[in-house]
């Protein structure tokens, strides 16, 4: 039987935006939402949570037939990666703090960190391996939620992740993305993020978990005695102690919108089947890609036109 979602999650139901224009996230500025041709935009609910929690949550944005297809598209590109790694020519193993690294096909292929595995555990770029993923991009609702949040009428792609978690893979620890993206990205606060899940997601088998509101606070401290990468892990005891860690269970298909200054990450799957999901960033148009030459314009963005306001409340 389908696993029952209803503990422990947020989730709000695929509906169509009402007809607002503008919304008004604080006191210094007011993004355009959308028109009242654009079916996916963010309503003024959603916005109020993406403000108070740094994120919001859209279950079963894709159907059965298409999750299907997508899971047999990212299971080509682990097939062509594990390929690559495995030809005579193959780039060199990195190691940072004893974790695998490699420059596979134009993407950075993070190993996971058992030794002995040969599973990706994530891999930045990924859409340009495969045409039925790079349509992603262009999806109307995954672009116009990000609309109003980005704060643009027109979008461009940063950055997009693939994450495989195997049965027996490893967690991923708290962090913020912000952080590691301002390295490369001078207008970071513009940057909103997007996680579907390809497969259902529970606390069982790794999924995301959040700290509602720990975007309200900037950019965090991280751990200063725990090599290269705890440096970009933040270190929550220290930072907002006694914060409540909220885990997005939910069902394949959902998308969760979220903050880059939010603190995420995930467990390790303790169960028998995978927990894959891929992770799009968006940004205002005209910058260029974070690990791909140029910009990628995202389609239909002429459909977010300058309208009349309305606002929430103060």
């Amino acid at each position: 039987r389908p696993r029952a979602f209803s503990a422990r999650t947020r989730l709000l139901p695929m509906k169509p935006a009402a007809p607002v224009t503008t919304i008004k996230l604080d006191s210094s500025s007011r993004l355009r939402v959308c028109c009242r041709a654009v079916k996916h935009a963010a309503s003024e609910d959603e916005l109020a949570r993406y403000q108070r929690d740094g994120y919001f949550v859209r279950e079963r944005v894709f159907s059965a037939t298409e999750l299907e297809g997508l899971r047999r598209a990212v299971e080509r590109v682990h097939v062509r990666v594990a390929a690559a790694a495995a030809a005579p020519d193959a780039p060199k193993t990195e190691r940072i703090d004893g974790k695998r690294y490699q420059d596979l096909l134009g993407s950075l292929v993070k190993w996971e960190w058992q030794e002995a595995r040969a599973d990706v555990r994530s891999m930045e770029p990924f859409l340009h391996l495969d045409p039925e993923l790079e349509k992603l991009v262009d999806d109307p609702r995954l672009w116009q939620p990000a609309a109003a949040l980005v704060g643009a009428e027109r979008l461009a792609l940063f950055t997009d992740k693939l994450n495989f978690k195997r049965p027996g893979g490893a967690e991923f620890p708290l962090h913020q993305d912000c952080p590691f993206f301002a390295f490369e990205c001078p207008h970071v606060d513009r940057l909103v993020s997007l996680q579907v899940y390809l497969d259902d997601a529970t606390v069982e088998n790794g999924c995301l978990w959040m700290i509602p509101g720990s975007h309200t606070h900037g950019r965090l401290p991280c751990f200063e005695d725990q090599g290269t990468l705890g440096r970009l892990y933040t270190d929550v005891e220290r930072a907002l102690p006694g914060a409540q860690l909220v885990p997005i269970e939910a069902p394949a298909g959902t998308v969760i919108f979220f903050n880059g200054d939010v603190v995420h990450g995930s467990r390790r799957n303790l169960t028998a089947s995978d927990r894959r999901a891929f992770v799009l960033t968006y940004q205002p148009s005209g910058h260029a890609q974070f690990r791909r030459p140029g910009a990628r314009p995202v389609g239909e963005a002429d459909a977010l036109k300058p309208a009349g306001e309305s606002a929430l409340p103060a």
